[in-house]
């Protein structure tokens, strides 16, 4: 069986979805509230991962579970934008200083590529720029 992207031999679908968004303590794709590093160690991200893991290695390609092993905080951030990217999802990253200390925080974006880089169209480029003296 030919697979369907470079990382899933089974598309990731909502059931998946909906179970790492727990995991993440998230409502649901539209959820926007910020998450950092400490957040998923006191919530045991990394824990409820490895209670999973035989569901989420049915979806990976034989040569992709290697993002499975040696699990970190940073490594299950991985698996979770592997996974939401299917549904046009970004978990991005800012980086932020409270008290002196730089903090990793994330949140959920949707990932509208018209939006995100959009293409010249004729009707929004025509400018008339006039300098009268």
């Amino acid at each position: 069986m030919p697979s369907k992207n470079q990382l899933f031999k089974i598309n990731p679908d909502l059931t998946i979805i909906n179970l790492l968004l727990e995991i993440f303590g998230l409502d649901d794709l539209e959820d926007t509230r910020y998450f950092t590093k400490q957040n998923m160690i006191d919530s045991n991200i990394v824990a409820k991962i490895k209670e999973n893991i035989n569901i989420i290695k049915g979806y990976y390609l034989p040569c992709k579970k290697k993002y499975l092993y040696n699990l970190t905080e940073s490594k299950c951030i991985t698996i979770f934008r592997q996974f939401i990217r299917s549904f046009h999802y970004k978990c991005i990253g800012l980086e932020k200083s409270i008290g002196g200390i730089k903090i990793m925080t994330y949140r959920l974006i949707y990932n509208d590529k018209e939006q995100l880089s959009p293409t010249k169209k004729e009707e929004q480029r025509k400018y008339i720029i006039s300098f009268d003296m």
